[in-house]
């Protein structure tokens, strides 16, 4: 089963529009007209990224065209909406694995990006809107294992609850390998920007990327964070894991980390209503 979902050809594709608006966010000579064309190329996504944009969520009113989003919002937050708007799609569909809760995984993926912005706000200014995508995509692997290897995922899920370890501990003893790993492949497949690959792969283990420590520390402990509040990821922890390491990393206090939490579940639930997230 591990060399069927090692083979690129299964994986999922990203959709062509949301390929061009990362490359586009990355690229320094690339204009907000640019970004525009790619994205009205997919009338889908340009709908829902202007239901979105008038929600509540973000204030506006009235925003009746992509440039007028891009204007108003600026092409850093556009790119976290369009891949919003794209995961919210690769991740709809009924789970396989009788056991995962795709609404709980798009639920605590919306925390992880929520905490990973304000943290990176708060320590890594230049990239927090990259890491509202990191953090977004960090268990992309699971939506991987979930489509092609439902029932020993499914046996994971539950190894997992019974012995109360964290899931990717459990996917190991499964297959060998977890979901950062075959996460990493899809970001490979989908070329995503270095600082996101690199937190999909290492988010539990953030010492171990020697290029982007301090990005996969963020969103390791937005990670942590959402499990924290509550919003976890199918497997509820009754002792959450030590995130001592990646909160050294970052560099910030408990004290901090309250008021962050607290700032996390608001914005969760507004941006529930704003993705029509039920």
């Amino acid at each position: 089963m591990a060399l069927k979902v090692s083979r690129s050809e299964n994986l999922p594709v990203l959709p062509q529009a949301a390929s061009a608006v990362l490359r586009l966010a990355d690229d320094p000579n690339s204009s907000p007209k640019m970004m525009e064309r790619a994205i009205e190329r997919d009338p889908a996504i340009t709908a829902k990224i202007l239901r979105v944009a008038n929600s509540a969520y973000y204030g506006l009113s009235n925003v009746g065209s992509i440039g007028r989003a891009i204007g108003v919002l600026g092409m850093n937050a556009v790119r976290s909406l369009v891949i919003g708007v794209v995961f919210q799609q690769i991740a709809s569909g009924r789970e396989q694995a009788p056991s995962y809760s795709k609404l709980e995984y798009w639920r605590h993926s919306l925390a992880v990006a929520v905490a990973a912005r304000i943290l990176g706000k708060l320590r890594l200014p230049e990239a927090a809107e990259e890491l509202y995508v990191a953090g977004m995509m960090h268990d992309v692997g699971m939506l991987v294992l979930d489509r092609f290897c439902p029932e020993e995922f499914d046996r994971a899920i539950q190894f997992a609850r019974s012995q109360h370890i964290p899931l990717h501990m459990a996917e190991k003893f499964a297959f060998g390998f977890d979901h950062c790993r075959v996460g990493a492949m899809l970001a490979e497949r989908w070329s995503l920007p270095k600082l996101v690959a690199r937190a999909v792969e290492f988010h539990h283990s953030p010492k171990a990327d020697a290029e982007s420590q301090r990005a996969t520390a963020i969103v390791s402990l937005a990670d942590h964070l959402a499990h924290r509040v509550g919003l976890t990821n199918n497997v509820p922890l009754p002792k959450l894991p030590d995130w001592t390491e990646a909160r050294e990393i970052v560099g910030v206090s408990e004290e901090q980390l309250e008021v962050i939490q607290q700032v996390v579940v608001q914005e969760v639930i507004r941006a529930q209503e704003a993705f029509k997230i039920a």
